[in-house]
C-alpha cells in the first residue's frame, strides 16, 4: 500500500486513532482497577466483593477489555507492519516503539494467558451463584495479581510509545 497516497494516509489514520482508543481504554480501565477499584473493594469487605460481583458478573467489563486488547493489538501490529526495516532499527524513534510494540504484546499476551481465563470464570461464578466465598477469594486474589502485573506492562509500553517521537532529539 502506498501510505503516501490519499487512501494510505486514511488507513493510517483509522488505525491510529483505532489504536490510541482502544489503548487508552485498555490501559485507563487497568489503571483505575489496580490503584483504585481493586484496593476500594480489597477493604469494603463484603461490600466491596458484591460490587466486584455485579461488575463482572452484572456488566460487560470481562468482555470488554479483551477486545479492546484485541483492537489495540492488531492495529498495532498493522501499524508496526507499515513501517520500514530502516525506520524501526536505524533511528532511536523506532527503536523505541519497538520496544513499546514487545512490552505491548508481553502485555496482551499476559493478559489472555493470566486474566482472561480467571475473570471469566469469575463472572461465571457470580453470575450462577453456585461459588462458594474461598473460591471466588482465590480468584478476586489471582485477578488482582496479575492485572497488576499487565498494567505495568502495558503502561511501560504506552510511556515508550507516546514518548517514541521525543527520543530522537535525545538520543539521536
Amino acid at each position: 500500500m502506498d501510505i503516501s497516497s490519499a487512501s494510505g494516509a486514511l488507513v493510517i489514520s483509522v488505525l491510529r486513532l483505532l489504536h490510541i482508543v482502544a489503548g487508552l481504554i485498555w490501559v485507563g480501565t487497568a489503571i483505575l482497577m489496580s490503584f483504585y477499584v481493586e484496593p476500594a473493594s480489597q477493604r469494603s469487605g463484603g461490600d466491596g466483593a458484591r460490587f466486584l460481583a455485579a461488575l463482572y458478573g452484572k456488566t460487560n467489563y470481562s468482555r470488554m477489555i479483551p477486545v479492546a486488547a484485541i483492537i489495540t493489538t492488531l492495529a498495532g501490529l498493522l501499524l508496526y507492519g507499515m513501517m520500514s526495516y530502516h525506520e524501526t532499527m536505524h533511528s532511536a524513534m523506532g527503536m523505541t516503539i519497538t520496544l513499546g510494540a514487545l512490552f505491548g504484546l508481553l502485555a496482551f499476551g499476559h493478559g489472555f494467558l493470566a486474566l482472561w481465563r480467571s475473570a471469566g470464570q469469575y463472572a461465571d461464578l457470580v453470575t450462577s451463584g453456585d461459588a462458594d466465598e474461598g473460591t471466588l477469594l482465590a480468584l478476586e486474589d489471582k485477578l488482582r495479581r496479575n492485572g497488576r502485573i499487565s498494567m505495568w506492562l502495558a503502561l511501560v509500553s504506552l510511556v515508550l510509545m507516546a514518548g517514541a517521537r521525543y527520543i530522537e532529539p535525545l538520543f539521536g
